[in-house]
């Protein structure tokens, strides 16, 4: 389905879809509810990172793996019967840490890892790719979304009614480096994602249009931004009536 121009539009704190009814996961309860019965993979930078970190918020009976914290988190949820893991993407990073290239995978590699352990068992996976990649030439990242594709074919075939959600980009600041960083890049890295995955069997959480309607310019949106993308997501995992 393809998402209308815009896509939405916030009132208040709230964003209201233009095609879909979002639903209200904005509780623990109603959250958990959802995830409930789940095994979720967020793989991507770290504006995916931050959808782990939001999750965390809402766990009271939980068991958090930190891992590094840069390369790896855990979210085990015994009482709802859910488990979460974030893991970021291979190189390119850019980024003043260090990075052990032993904990950087590709992505597709981890899809192709990726088992059911239970018959009931749902998986789900969200994939959230660009920001490193601005600085690069288009036709790196082209590849990488074409690697990409072939993997979640590839795990679709493997295990029947696995979930696959692309999480846009969003925009940043412009205090960055505006030749490499500029949102001019990742604009057409995002109009590569809808071409190369839009007829496959996949959602698409559009955090650019998101980031653009609330007028935030940061590589790392506000906790009230990642709600709502969390809200759009989870709607179209779990119907919302």
């Amino acid at each position: 389905m393809k998402s209308p121009i815009p896509s939405g539009y916030f009132f208040g704190s709230r964003w209201f879809s233009s095609s879909c009814k979002t639903g209200n996961f904005f509780d623990a309860e109603s959250i958990n509810s959802c995830l409930k019965g789940k095994r979720i993979y967020f793989n991507g930078d770290s504006t995916m990172r931050q959808w782990i970190q939001y999750l965390n918020h809402f766990q009271k009976d939980f068991k958090s793996l930190d891992g590094s914290g840069f390369s790896s988190m855990m979210i085990a949820n015994h009482h709802s019967n859910f488990t979460i893991e974030w893991k970021n993407h291979g190189h390119p990073w850019i980024t003043v840490r260090r990075i052990k290239i032993a904990e950087s995978r590709y992505i597709s590699r981890d899809l192709d890892s990726i088992k059911v352990e239970g018959k009931e068992e749902q998986v789900v996976v969200v994939i959230s790719v660009g920001q490193h990649f601005r600085a690069f030439p288009l036709e790196l990242f082209v590849r990488r979304l074409l690697s990409l594709r072939r993997a979640i074919q590839r795990l679709q075939t493997r295990i029947l009614g696995t979930q696959v959600f692309i999480k846009l980009e969003n925009t940043r600041e412009f205090s960055s480096e505006q030749e490499r960083f500029s949102d001019w890049h990742g604009h057409l890295q995002n109009l590569a994602q809808k071409k190369v995955f839009g007829d496959l069997n996949v959602g698409f959480i559009d955090a650019w249009d998101m980031t653009v309607a609330a007028n935030t310019f940061s590589i790392h949106p506000s906790e009230a931004i990642i709600a709502n993308e969390m809200a759009v997501f989870l709607s179209y995992l779990c119907h919302a009536p």
